[in-house]
């Protein structure tokens, strides 16, 4: 039987077409990468990958035991996962985005808690996406899924966007125009400069450069300023649905944005025979539906529109630079 971190070195390379791609999956180096694959050739005696100048393509009889090997690989992950899971002691591995865990989770957490206390939970919070390659994690949750067919994910809720303030701020807008935010203090995080920019435009409001604006790290701190009455923030509508719902922040102006960058769970598909991680799943899908039903009358006051997803920010943006892609991280 050929080795299996040559199979493994194949395996990758076939299935993203490059060799670059599997070294640094796999943080090994490429000539590894090539060396492995030279192996394999040799031990059965034809050519497996086909070189081209954009990559690497399977030969069509590789193709197939590609498709095999995945599926090996596949079973062998989970046969480890559930011997790892016999000890319910291991906590799930999560990586959240922190304004999300902050600012709509945690509240909730204790009702799961309450229901599974046998099931230990282990976050690890970022502004940015969970890096599989580097760590291993149960769950993830993200707008950029990550490639490969032993991923599989399902959207919890979708991107909306809004601005939004305290009420008594939005009884001083009287006129309840766009022109009402001259003299206003705009709350605005990096992440989200692009955006609060196509806002803006699309509202016919003054453009950022001219507005009073305080910046923050995270969107979360945002919120906290907005509920406290000192400005109108750019509201994640499904994150801030309990302050809706409450009258704790309100939305001045129309419209509602709709982005299309969904909100995806992700895991891995070896993983879903693994009680814990199921239920804890589960869970979160049917509270994220409470929470959409809970937005639903608010949104049926609001005219909507549908805002094309570019590239998300993978780091702050100075409110100087010209416009960027968007996301909705924080």
């Amino acid at each position: 039987m050929p080795s299996l971190t040559a199979l493994r070195a194949l395996e990758a390379a076939g299935r993203r077409r490059s060799l670059t791609g599997a070294a640094q999956e796999l943080n090994v180096s490429i000539g590894a990468i090539s060396r492995h694959i030279s192996l394999l050739e040799a031990h059965f005696g034809r050519p497996l990958l086909r070189r081209l100048k954009s990559g690497v393509e399977p030969t069509p009889e590789c193709a197939e035991y590609l498709r095999s090997l995945a599926l090996a690989f596949d079973e062998i992950d989970a046969a480890s996962n559930r011997l790892a899971a016999g000890d319910l002691g291991r906590p799930l591995r999560i990586w959240f985005y922190s304004t999300f865990t902050t600012e709509w989770l945690a509240s909730r957490l204790p009702a799961f808690r309450a229901a599974y206390p046998d099931i230990p939970l282990d976050f690890t919070l970022s502004t940015r996406d969970a890096r599989w390659r580097d760590e291993d994690f149960d769950l993830a949750l993200t707008v950029n899924p990550p490639a490969g067919p032993e991923f599989a994910s399902t959207e919890l809720f979708e991107t909306r966007f809004a601005l939004v303030c305290a009420p008594a701020l939005q009884a001083r807008l009287a006129a309840g125009t766009p022109l009402d935010l001259t003299g206003q203090t705009l709350l605005v995080a990096p992440n989200e400069i692009g955006f609060w920019r196509d806002v803006l435009a699309a509202i016919d409001a003054p453009p950022l450069e001219e507005q009073s604006c305080l910046r923050f790290e995270s969107l979360s701190l945002t919120y906290q300023a907005a509920r406290g009455g000192g400005g109108i923030a750019l509201g994640n509508l499904f994150i801030i649905a309990d302050d809706l719902a409450s009258g704790r922040l309100v939305l001045p102006f129309e419209p509602v944005f709709t982005v299309e960058l969904p909100h995806l769970l992700v895991s891995r598909k070896s993983r879903r025979s693994h009680t814990p991680l199921t239920t804890f799943r589960n869970w979160l899908i049917s509270e994220a539906a409470a929470s959409e039903a809970a937005l639903a009358p608010i949104l049926a006051r609001h005219s909507s529109r549908i805002v094309k997803h570019r590239v998300p920010l993978a780091r702050s943006v100075p409110a100087s630079s010209r416009p960027a892609p968007r996301s909705s991280r924080g």
